[in-house]
């Protein structure tokens, strides 16, 4: 165990999913040239998402032809072997349908810096798409609708992005995506060797992205699409995504016989067909009380609850589920009994610096509720804070924290 921790360094498990070892399986990273950097015009415009640390993650935006009207913008997010500049034929389908694509790579990728992270992936997806307005706006698309696309380990970024920007996502395809990188056959065949002396600490250890805990926060029309014969990501992850996700309006796609990678080959018509079903369905579709939007309840039978404000976490049928402070805790409520009084915050982990003074607010543990605390630092998707004691650190979701100084 002494020699895991010292391979790992100071941060011990915390470094886990840094160790070379795990993130080789993760990451494949390659190099391409840009051909349209920095266009303000044309059909393709090439440029770069600047990310904490200084790095950059490349980019690809396709854009349809000047006489079509932009319904949606696709957020697509590839596989680890790929890169956003492959994705000709996909823009070329999507233009047909009225819908403009930006592809978006990973750190180290392309033309991007830095070293791909799977601890810094879904944060970067954060700043990527509050990055992403002005470069609509400039394409004269920025009112658009979005959806986001995974493939493979993109998926982690679409669902955080679907959960986490609810109000701003209006479709969600999950393309034989990761769920649970613990849950992959070529990561528990390493285990034993990164646990040699402990391999049952490998089961307690937490996923570097909770993507199944993110799915209870989506009410987009989703499509789930996977190939039961999938060698990489197995099918069952694909189930479990379809069980899990909260949307009423999803679809569980099972490609027969299809694996990982040979999907296109074998359904390639078919998979346009689903892709263009589901752009329908989120042209369509309003969410008028998104996940972490702060609503006040009214006009209810029970009048304890009138005039009361809490934080939405979900869809649950046809209602939405709401957090209030306790003792009230979590209730679920028709749209027609909340008035949303403040929309999610568009922020990420970045936006709270290290030491920053910040407050909690709407937790369900009502003692944190407005403790103060300082930032020790980003913690994955979320912020650890640091509180008087003997409260400790706590992990924290940047809507339940507010930015004193």
């Amino acid at each position: 165990m002494e020699g895991l921790m010292g391979m790992l360094g100071a941060g011990g498990l915390d470094n886990i999913w840094e160790n070379p070892m795990i993130a080789n399986i993760a990451f494949h990273p390659s190099s391409a040239e840009p051909s349209h950097l920095g266009a303000k015009t044309g059909p393709i415009r090439d440029g770069t998402f600047d990310v904490a640390g200084g790095d950059k993650v490349a980019y690809r935006f396709y854009v349809p032809p000047a006489d079509t009207t932009v319904k949606v913008v696709v957020y697509f997010f590839h596989g680890n072997a790929e890169v956003c500049t492959a994705m000709d034929d996909i823009a070329d389908m999507l233009h047909c349908h009225g819908a403009a694509l930006l592809s978006l790579d990973y750190r180290g990728y392309s033309w991007g810096t830095g070293t791909p992270s799977l601890t810094k992936l879904c944060s970067d997806a954060d700043q990527c798409f509050l990055a992403s307005q002005k470069l609509l706006d400039d394409a004269g698309c920025g009112s658009a609708k979005r959806v986001a696309h995974g493939r493979s380990i993109g998926a982690t970024c679409a669902v955080h992005l679907a959960a986490k920007h609810a109000g701003k996502i209006h479709g969600l395809v999950v393309d034989s995506g990761l769920m649970s990188i613990k849950q992959l056959p070529m990561v528990a065949m390493m285990a034993p060797m990164v646990f040699a002396q402990n391999p049952r600490m490998f089961e307690t250890l937490p996923e570097p992205f909770d993507t199944f805990g993110k799915l209870a926060a989506v009410s987009c029309p989703t499509l789930v699409m996977h190939g039961d014969k999938d060698e990489i990501v197995p099918y069952a992850q694909a189930t479990q995504c379809h069980e899990k996700i909260a949307a009423q309006q999803k679809k569980l796609q099972c490609w027969t016989g299809a694996m990982h990678n040979n999907v296109g080959i074998m359904y390639g018509e078919q998979w346009k067909q689903e892709i263009k079903t589901l752009l329908d369905q989120a042209m369509d579709f309003t969410n008028p009380c998104p996940a972490g939007a702060l609503v006040e309840a009214h006009s209810l039978s029970t009048p304890t609850f009138n005039g009361l404000q809490g934080r939405v976490i979900g869809p649950q049928g046809e209602r939405v589920r709401v957090e209030f402070p306790a003792p009230h805790g979590e209730k679920a409520l028709k749209p027609a009994n909340l008035k949303v009084i403040e929309e999610a915050a568009e922020k990420s982990v970045y936006d709270f610096p290290e030491g920053a003074e910040v407050e909690a607010h709407s937790l369900s543990t009502p003692a944190f509720n407005g403790m103060r605390g300082r930032v020790v630092g980003p913690k994955n998707d979320r912020v650890l804070v640091a509180f008087p004691d003997p409260h400790g650190e706590k992990a924290l979701k940047v809507t339940n924290l507010t930015l004193l100084s």
